[in-house]
């Protein structure tokens, strides 16, 4: 009997081991991000990958298609998208991931963050498009607005309007303080040829008319909002989460 109350003792013992040794490396594996603690220049291709699919900073975001389809000859249904090398994240598997003939998904990027501006000019060093920058200095450079940088595969609503409508049409609204905070200006990128609209650069004031901060600290949630065409983009970021090795970063 004692011996195997003994026993019994024993395989419960290695059975707390293993469970805690797991809950344990579920928590390392939970934290182990690239935006937190791991230097800007030791980013890999599949880190950048992670910080513009899987972070705070983004989001994808379905809307119901109320524009018509591209046609061929629009040129916008090919593969090939270009981005400015100042580190706009254009990849043609992320921001069209599931679309489909009655909704388009949309990128939204918190990209004024220094973990987007980071990713973007660390892709731009990787692929060889950056050379000489000084990316800590640059992730951390001051942005005097916060920038919201939209994309997808098909643009075409923002071919039909220019950037004033889009300023007139565009907002972030907070959570905790039901703050509607305008656009301050819009700025379209376009491809090579200076044609199509590949993505959209949204301005908001980091203060407000009377000097106070235009998102409170412990804002718990903000939400972009964008009228496309007949029907709206909204993007809900969590400023909570989005923090850095360095702090919180919008």
């Amino acid at each position: 009997m004692k011996r195997k109350r003994f026993v019994l003792c024993i395989a419960y013992s290695v059975s707390i081991f293993f469970v805690g040794t797991l809950l344990s490396t579920m928590l390392v594996l939970a934290s182990d991000v690239p935006w937190k603690g791991k230097p800007y220049d030791q980013w890999s291709e599949n880190d950048v990958e992670r910080i513009f699919a899987d972070s705070p900073w983004t989001r994808t975001v379905a809307v119901p298609r109320s524009w018509s389809i591209y046609s061929a000859n629009d040129g916008q249904q090919n593969d090939q998208l270009h981005g400015a090398d100042r580190g706009l994240p254009l990849d043609s598997n992320r921001s069209e991931r599931a679309s489909n003939d009655s909704a388009v998904n949309f990128s939204v990027d918190w990209a004024s963050s220094r973990p987007m501006r980071a990713a973007a000019a660390r892709r731009g060093i990787l692929r060889g498009k950056q050379k000489g920058l000084d990316l800590e200095k640059y992730a951390n450079e001051p942005q005097a607005e916060y920038q919201i940088i939209v994309q997808s595969r098909d643009m075409k609503p923002f071919d039909r309007h220019d950037e004033k409508f889009f300023e007139q049409n565009a907002y972030l609204l907070t959570k905790k303080t039901k703050q509607k905070i305008l656009a301050s200006h819009v700025q379209y990128e376009r491809d090579e040829n200076g044609g199509k609209v590949t993505s959209v650069i949204f301005f908001f004031p980091k203060k407000t008319a009377s000097g106070d901060p235009s998102i409170a600290i412990g804002e718990k949630g903000i939400t972009f909002v964008c009228k496309i065409e007949e029907s709206q983009l909204r993007a809900n970021f969590e400023p909570e989460k989005m923090v850095d090795g360095l702090g919180p970063t919008l």
